[in-house]
């Protein structure tokens, strides 16, 4: 009889958590891998689909709910042998492997692309070691940027990573790093210095940076199959005691003079000044200024003359506590993302009264937001001096839909193709995934693709670490 303390636990499961139930049946050679990973002596847990609760929790732990696969299992190694192992036995029984480093994925390809993926949960690979003399910060990939902010903000020094504590700092950092400090500091991919990366072939490459081609290709790609990255050396940097957070509101319909008015200051705008112009029932330009109120005001004094807010509003706080409090965190839910880069011209009229039209009418919520890159570190390094190609541009535009029906993707695809045709860049963000994107390889990594297969190639030459936007080892394209 099942006692009541289990029915109790499942109950409690099941309202803090989505029950999944994965497909009857084994995966093929499944009682070959929990042999292969009994007889290599893993420490770390292992969550079979037997494992109802075990494995659940590891599928709720997933960002996106849209979008569930259900993988052979979970390996949540206790150290870097148990990944050697864990390789080792995909690679004998042919199993694709992906790792996950907790953050977000917007197609949830940390699960894999499909049912019967291995996955390599990187959970236990969460320290942190801060250098001041260096400034240097040596981090395990299974962090969130929220601790490594944490663990700098005692020394008053920062790191450029994203724009929402929850983001997985290996994820982010690999694929380029968008944020609030990439103006000052540049994106978090470009201040990698080095890492530790095990390779398909179970070997340990402990300084990456001695191979000049696979450290090329991990800034920016990193995190699209090259390896198991464990440890990355980053570059940090002091930053002021207090920062300041500044939030400037609009009617939505002043969205093209906003707009137009940064277009026309920004080459002349400081590098410690960083934003973001957030349309939802109305219009917000905030950000944050590395220093004080008083010494932002000369910086942002013709912006607001120009733009003539509704409100101004500004914070003074530690970078970390601003961190906290004003870039709210993310929750698990039903998301589908596009991303679009926008360059120098900045977006005409017509394309921004597309937009408008667009966010009045769309039937599900959206998080829609244009973020201001241009001027700053970002395009002071050169399309292909890292894998990360997007240079010299203006924006960096995210949509995130909040969606419940088919209508809603289905009027964001629509809406995403034209944008991109008319008034966008060719490129997107690699790290703002999608599925649906045409010809992703040239979006993502344009003329540096080609270089990226043959360096997957030669150091995963069988595919292990493979899914559907990864780097492939077959395939050439002219993405002139």
């Amino acid at each position: 009889m099942i006692s009541y303390i289990y029915i109790t636990f499942l109950l409690i499961i099941a309202i803090h958590a989505t029950l999944y139930n994965p497909p009857a049946g084994k995966c093929p050679q499944e009682d070959s891998l929990r042999k292969c990973l009994d007889q290599h002596h893993i420490k770390g847990l292992i969550n079979f689909r037997d494992n109802f609760v075990g494995y659940n929790k590891d599928i709720n732990f997933e960002y996106n709910m849209l979008i569930v696969r259900f993988p052979v299992a979970f390996v949540h190694p206790a150290n870097i042998l148990d990944i050697q192992n864990t390789i080792k036995c995909g690679v004998k029984l042919n199993y694709p492997v992906v790792a996950r480093s907790g953050g977000h994925s917007f197609e949830s390809y940390s699960l894999g692309d499909k049912d019967c993926y291995l996955v390599i949960d990187l959970v236990n690979f969460n320290k942190v070691t801060i250098n001041i003399t260096s400034q240097t910060a040596l981090i395990e990939t299974g962090n969130l940027v929220k601790l490594l902010h944490y663990e700098l903000n005692p020394h008053s020094f920062a790191f450029p990573a994203g724009v929402c504590s929850q983001l997985g700092i290996g994820g982010l950092a690999l694929g380029g790093g968008v944020g609030f400090l990439n103006r000052k500091f540049g994106l978090a991919s470009d201040n990698i210095l080095d890492a530790q990366i095990v390779l398909a072939n179970g070997s340990i490459v402990n300084n990456v940076k001695e191979y000049p081609e696979l450290f090329w290709a991990i800034r920016g790609a990193g995190n699209v199959g090259y390896g198991i990255v464990t440890t990355l050396t980053l570059r940090i940097y002091p930053v002021p005691r207090i920062v300041t957070w500044f939030e400037f509101e609009y009617d939505l319909d002043q969205t093209p003079f906003i707009l137009s008015v940064i277009n026309q200051l920004a080459p002349k705008l400081d590098r410690n000044l960083s934003f973001v112009t957030e349309l939802t029932i109305l219009t917000k330009v905030h950000g944050i200024y590395q220093g004080s109120v008083y010494e932002l005001q000369p910086h942002i004094k013709e912006f607001i003359k120009l733009s003539n807010p509704k409100s101004v509003t500004y914070y003074e706080n530690e970078l970390y506590n601003i961190i906290d409090v004003k870039m709210t965190e993310s929750k698990r839910g039903y998301y589908k993302a596009k991303s679009f880069f926008i360059d120098s011209k900045g977006i005409s009229y017509e394309g921004v009264m597309y937009i408008l039209k667009f966010v009045k009418s769309f039937g599900c919520k959206l998080y829609f937001n244009i973020m201001f890159i241009g001027g700053g570190k970002v395009s002071d390094i050169g399309r292909n001096e890292t894998a990360f190609v997007h240079r010299g541009l203006l924006y960096h535009v995210e949509i995130k839909a909040f969606v419940h029906s088919e209508a809603c993707i289905d009027e964001l695809e629509r809406f995403s193709q034209e944008f991109r045709q008319k008034y966008a860049n060719f490129e997107s963000y690699q790290n703002i995934n999608d599925r649906l994107l045409d010809n992703w390889q040239c979006r993502y990594y344009r003329e540096n693709f080609n270089k990226l297969v043959e360096i997957k190639r030669k150091y995963d030459p069988d595919n292990l670490f493979r899914w559907n936007q990864s780097i492939p080892t077959d395939t050439v394209i002219s993405c002139d």
